[in-house]
């Protein structure tokens, strides 16, 4: 009773609500009760981006997305399936939003489960144009005090001009709508290398990591926010107004 409510029929003999009670955990049955929606990412990372991106566009999502109740599956869309039909045992009327990294799998559309997968790569393709990362260079200048960013401000923009000029090929560096932009795993084949690269030439610790990237959407150009960015969040802020959350008690 305290996982799945009011007494109910379970036609797979309770096969899949045992497994889920052993995979699950009470306190995800609870938020999934006191939110009635479920978002899955890959990870702690997508949710920080998609965070600043929302803050950027001023989009309604972000209020959605400050505290939902997300489970990470590490990019495998049968993981959230399945974690999402062991919490509807507890939940029948949960919805959920499902969004993937490029996967080799067709999606699926489950009841209550909405997913998608995004057209570039990973979430990271978005957020590494020429412009923003030559801002994001502009800003480091910046960080490092007023007097040191009139000197160095333009070494640095410099710096990381050089860098993108010998991670990005030369035919993508001419034409931001190159497909290298759109199949390369940004995250772990392109800006992993390129800011160790711009750190080490201005001789300062990297600071600009994998966990750090969401940072970069501060720095994309609000025009520049790719449009399928702002269909994702209005998908995650529809889904969310579906939510049935368990009322407060009296």
């Amino acid at each position: 009773m305290a996982f799945v409510g009011k007494p109910h029929r379970i036609d797979d003999r309770g096969s899949q609500l045992l497994k889920s009670l052993k995979q699950i955990g009470f306190d995800q049955y609870y938020q999934a009760e006191q939110t009635g929606w479920v978002l899955y990412l890959e990870g702690s990372t997508d949710l920080a981006i998609l965070q600043a991106l929302a803050r950027a566009l001023a989009h309604p999502a972000y209020e959605a997305l400050e505290r939902p109740f997300v489970s990470y599956v590490s990019n495998q869309p049968q993981k959230a399936r399945d974690h999402f039909r062991g919490l509807r045992e507890g939940k029948a009327d949960l919805v959920g939003y499902a969004l993937f990294d490029r996967v080799e799998q067709s999606l699926q559309s489950g009841p209550g489960l909405r997913e998608y997968m995004w057209m570039r790569r990973e979430i990271e393709n978005y957020l590494c144009s020429q412009g923003t990362l030559l801002a994001s260079a502009a800003a480091c200048a910046h960080d490092q005090g007023p007097l040191f960013e009139q000197a160095e401000k333009t070494r640095y923009i410099e710096t990381m001009q050089r860098c993108i000029e010998d991670y990005v090929p030369r035919a993508a560096q001419r034409d931001p709508g190159d497909r290298w932009w759109i199949d390369t795993k940004a995250s772990d084949d392109f800006l992993d290398r390129l800011f160790e690269a711009f750190f080490k030439a201005v001789e300062l610790p990297n600071t600009m990591r994998k966990t750090n990237y969401h940072v970069l959407a501060g720095y994309v150009l609000k025009d520049k926010i790719d449009p399928e960015i702002s269909r994702v969040l209005d998908s995650i802020l529809e889904v969310s107004r579906q939510a049935k959350p368990a009322p407060d008690p009296p």
